[in-house]
């Protein structure tokens, strides 16, 4: 058995002494081996050499800086972003703690002038005749109107 698919691993120094040694000797009495392991150390070779030989664009290290700056600077944001919904909650909680009694001091004179309007107009309407009656009137008009409306409905709904 061969063992092409450790021979990357043997000229890494990345296998254990007892793997190794079984190596080296198939490599001694295999020529393909050798031969694999020659061609895979020239071709490590000429691609150290072909990498080393390649020169960076000009300002390269430059761009980069740049780019994990500005990357930095919305990270940044980003943990901004996470204190404006608590600030804002935050606000929300003391304006709550501060307006509430005015507020709720607002709503018991809102409820008081609408009570004030509706005893009003329900005596208003009961002591005048008239608009007792325009009153009915009105009322006996949107009770028809809405029969009606339900009528067209249900017929069109059933064909």
């Amino acid at each position: 058995m061969h063992p092409e698919e450790q021979l990357s691993a043997y000229m890494d120094g990345e296998l254990e002494e007892d793997a190794r040694l079984e190596i080296e000797a198939h490599l001694e009495r295999c020529p393909s081996c050798r031969m694999l392991l020659m061609e895979l150390t020239e071709m490590t070779r000429s691609f150290t050499a072909e990498m080393l030989a390649l020169a960076e664009p000009p300002g390269l290290e430059n761009r980069v800086m740049r780019a994990v700056a500005r990357e930095n600077r919305i990270r940044g944001l980003g943990r901004l972003w996470l204190l404006v919904p608590l600030l804002a909650a935050l606000a929300f909680v003391l304006l709550a703690v501060v307006a509430g009694p005015v507020a709720v001091h607002v709503m018991r004179g809102a409820l008081a002038v609408g009570k004030a309007l509706l005893y009003t107009t329900s005596h208003a309407v009961s002591d005048m005749p008239v608009l007792a009656a325009a009153a009915a009137v009105l009322s006996l008009s949107v009770l028809a109107a809405s029969i009606l409306s339900l009528r067209r409905l249900l017929r069109s709904a059933a064909v």
